[in-house]
């Protein structure tokens, strides 16, 4: 089987081990035919300590201050492929198998040449990026608005991976990964309002707490509203730093959070006028009710959609299809 890996990338405070616990529970929450399984007995201990800080204990992740090396597989639905070649040639039903890889370190040191601290048990995150075929990339705007740093580390984690890149042959100025660029903090009103205003708020019918939402394809513009809010105004370079290192066919935009919107107990539905689910506390802040992510297994499963294309012989099926395969019935 054509292995498959996805890495996920971020600026300091991006959240990238809360998105990691909180794909997790979208994978439970869903119907859908996909489970996260950990490779290695740290990844297992580190994915249900965060799971319970979320879910249990009501706050986020702590902040990466050491290094660790997390490893996972996105087991997905049986899929059909063709082995062999003219009359030898077979049908072979595999578990779709992706696997998701997160060096998680403080986001720092994505501006650092090389990474401090690099071993080889322990490589450079660089390493781990150019190994992968898709790529998770975590912005926050409410960082960007107050700091105004996220084009530091992008630019230099780009411009390093197109340099190893041209250094192993590739003829191409496209980098070859495939791109889903995650607007995070979804929740916050801040940006919530900033969608409100550029009219790209839209509900699913088939959700039963009618949460506001933005479709995948209007997330680019709401990335684009956001970045003209970056306390330096580099951030206007993000999107143009994404179209010039990344076929435009492998990108894609999506307005996630990894805790939803607070939903009243009694109607049991989103109030617009009390929605907040994340209330400050002396230690910082604390999740005032269950966590509900909104857009943190699609991206995953746009990725997986995208890398399994591209195997061998694959017929082609989506990720997102609930129906059962295999003799397996759906989750």
């Amino acid at each position: 089987m054509t292995q498959q890996k996805i890495s996920v990338w971020g600026a300091p405070g991006s959240g990238k081990t809360t998105f990691l616990a909180a794909l997790n529970i979208a994978m439970i929450r869903s119907n859908l035919d996909w489970t996260v399984v950990a490779k290695n007995q740290d990844s297992a201990d580190r994915l249900a300590a965060m799971t319970n800080d979320l879910t249990r204990e009501r706050f986020f992740p702590k902040p990466t201050t050491d290094v660790n090396a997390l490893d996972y597989v996105l087991l997905g639905p049986r899929r059909t492929r063709r082995k062999g070649w003219f009359f030898r040639r077979t049908t072979v039903t595999e578990q779709t198998r992706v696997e998701l890889s997160l060096v998680d370190v403080p986001g720092s040191v994505f501006a650092s040449t090389p990474f401090p601290g690099a071993t080889d048990e322990l490589p450079d995150p660089l390493d781990d990026l150019i190994a992968s075929n898709g790529v998770l990339f975590l912005f926050d705007p409410i960082r960007e608005s107050a700091l105004g740093d996220s084009f530091d580390y992008f630019h230099g984690v780009l411009s390093r991976l197109a340099q190893r890149s041209i250094a192993s042959g590739v003829s191409s100025a496209w980098l070859p990964h495939r791109l889903a660029v995650c607007i995070t903090k979804f929740d916050d009103v801040r940006v919530l309002e900033v969608a409100e205003r550029r009219g790209l708020i839209t509900t699913d019918p088939d959700d039963p707490y009618r949460m506001p939402k933005v479709d995948s394809a209007d997330a680019e513009e709401l990335f684009a509203a956001l970045c003209g809010t970056s306390a330096s105004g580099n951030s206007e370079m993000l999107l143009s730093g994404i179209r010039r290192f990344f076929r435009p066919e492998h990108v894609r935009f999506f307005a996630t959070s990894t805790i939803g919107f607070h939903v009243d107990p009694v109607r049991n539905a989103y109030d617009p006028d009390d929605f907040q689910n994340v209330v400050p506390v002396e230690e910082g802040h604390r999740i005032r009710g269950p966590v509900r992510p909104i857009n943190v297994l699609e991206p995953i499963l746009w990725l997986a959609d995208q890398l399994t294309a591209d195997s061998p012989g694959r017929v082609k099926r989506s990720a997102t299809d609930p129906r059962p395969s295999g003799g397996r019935p759906a989750l």
